[in-house]
């Protein structure tokens, strides 16, 4: 219902367009984007937030947003993401994938600072919905195969080691499903025993099992499974080994 809505009074953004082309000017999106603006306040009640970034995915389909449109939701999209309620980040992420997809100059431009600025709630931050969210941008990018994004693999590898023995299953599987995006960078004619990133990964596979915990033996689980899954030929001279375990 909510995402109905919000597509009616995007569609009414469109329609007002072509008749006449006003852009940013249009009174109907300048009026929509004051009530956005409010609705995304971090001090306004999460349902009315949750209508904001409905608001904020239907505007993204509108074809005749101007540049500067552009950059304002992507502006607001990454405020979003920077929240710390787990709903709002769901639908921020959504927004995000979206974004991406449709390769915005104002968030292709801005990449490697979301890259880092993911990286460092992955290394630092306690709040686990940031870290979630870290996580699953992290994922959206790279399962775009973003070019920059190849110079991080090292980064993301060791990254992800924490998190995929966290405490939080949640958070163990987003991990894993990150770093299978993260594996989906390297070309399959390198997925074999002589990459450096895959060593690093499957020695991570076994410190987690040494671990002898529930959260180690998940974990070890985990990497064995994106390993299989991604990994090409690598396992093949593993497979024994992995049984063994």
């Amino acid at each position: 219902e909510r995402a109905r809505a919000a597509q009616q009074l995007c569609s009414q953004v469109t329609d007002s367009e072509a008749i006449e082309r006003h852009g940013e000017q249009n009174p109907l999106y300048v009026e929509l984007n004051t009530r956005l603006v409010k609705l995304l306040n971090p001090a306004s009640d999460i349902l009315d937030r949750l209508a904001g970034t409905a608001i904020l995915l239907a505007l993204v389909d509108v074809d005749s947003l101007e540049d500067k449109q552009k950059f304002r939701i992507t502006q607001q999209t990454k405020t979003q993401l920077a929240g710390s309620e787990m709903a709002i980040s769901n639908e921020a992420v959504a927004i995000y994938k979206k974004l991406i997809e449709k390769r915005w100059a104002s968030v292709m431009s801005s990449v490697e600072t979301e890259v880092n600025r993911c990286l460092e709630w992955l290394g630092s931050e306690r709040n686990e919905v940031r870290r979630m969210t870290a996580l699953r941008v992290i994922e959206v990018l790279c399962s775009n195969h973003l070019v920059p994004l190849h110079s991080y693999l090292t980064k993301f590898f060791a990254t992800l080691s924490n998190p995929l023995r966290d405490q939080r299953s949640e958070i163990r599987v987003a991990a894993a499903r990150t770093l299978g995006a993260c594996m989906g960078l390297i070309p399959m004619s390198e997925r074999n025993v002589r990459n450096p990133g895959l060593n690093f990964l499957y020695e991570e596979l076994q410190r987690n099992f040494q671990m002898a915990s529930v959260e180690g033996y998940h974990g070890a689980l985990l990497v064995s499974q994106e390993l299989l899954q991604h990994g090409g030929m690598y396992m093949q001279s593993h497979f024994g080994q992995v049984c063994d375990m």
